[in-house]
């Protein structure tokens, strides 16, 4: 039985709220409710379940003790409905949870990535000039990106979609969360999610967030480094940014 199936939820997928309208219902512990700012468990947000039931640390003591929800285990949680935009609100600030010395590890990653990067990114730019070419164009099917100048192809590269800030909303949306990236271009970006699981470092995990442009090159910096891939480059948008991780880099023939 899912956690959802102990609330008096009576099949209807849509939700009132006061706040943002008609919304898509969503599932928590109350716990997670009455303070957001701690580790949410769930299945990890897919296009076909962006909003998956959640729970917190101590009702996770139960569930890791049968590997699953079940009739005895969910005993005495309670149940709260959400709307998926306060859902994602509550969640999003949940990447601020981290303090002391799990706050100084993340801090001392994130350094060790960007500098990382700086590195990768001076190399692509010593032998490839890819800040010097006037056009780029991606194909999200084929998984490249091509620098061109006047209609000659310069260099092309193979890419990956890390994820995008949205300057309207002020928030980072990971590639694996957005409906509007290809499969072939964001599916290798799930190890990065694992690696956040593993490590317990939110901003790693979490869908969506508050962020600016800052933030998407630290994610990509760490998506860089998990991936091992060669640098990242960041496309502008009418309502912000997409980075992309380039590997396979290379002059057109």
């Amino acid at each position: 039985m899912s956690l959802r199936g102990r609330d008096m939820k009576d099949g209807s997928k849509h939700i009132m709220c006061e706040e943002h309208g008609t919304a898509t219902t969503t599932y928590v512990c109350s716990h997670l409710v009455d303070d957001p700012l701690q580790r949410w468990h769930s299945n990890r947000a897919s296009l076909d379940n962006p909003w998956p039931d959640a729970w917190c640390d101590r009702c996770n003591v139960k569930f890791a003790r049968d590997g699953e929800w079940n009739e005895s285990n969910s005993d005495g949680i309670e149940i709260q409905i959400l709307c998926n935009y306060c859902y994602e609100g509550a969640l999003g600030k949940s990447v601020s949870r981290l303090k002391g010395v799990q706050l100084e590890n993340w801090r001392s990653f994130l350094d060790c990535c960007s500098e990382e990067l700086r590195i990768k990114q001076e190399t692509l730019k010593r032998e490839y000039g890819l800040t010097r070419h006037k056009r780029w164009d991606w194909d999200q099917e084929r998984g490249e990106l091509v620098f061109s100048n006047d209609g000659i192809p310069a260099v092309t590269a193979a890419i990956q979609f890390v994820g995008s800030v949205s300057t309207k909303s002020g928030t980072w949306l990971w590639s694996w969360a957005n409906p509007t990236t290809a499969e072939p271009v964001r599916s290798r970006i799930v190890a990065v999610h694992e690696f956040g699981e593993d490590r317990d470092f939110p901003h790693l995990v979490v869908p969506k967030w508050p962020a600016e442009e800052v933030d998407g090159w630290e994610m990509a910096s760490v998506a860089a480094h998990v991936l091992g891939a060669s640098g990242v480059y960041r496309t502008p948008g009418d309502s912000g940014f997409t980075f992309l991780l380039l590997s396979d880099v290379r002059a057109a023939q």
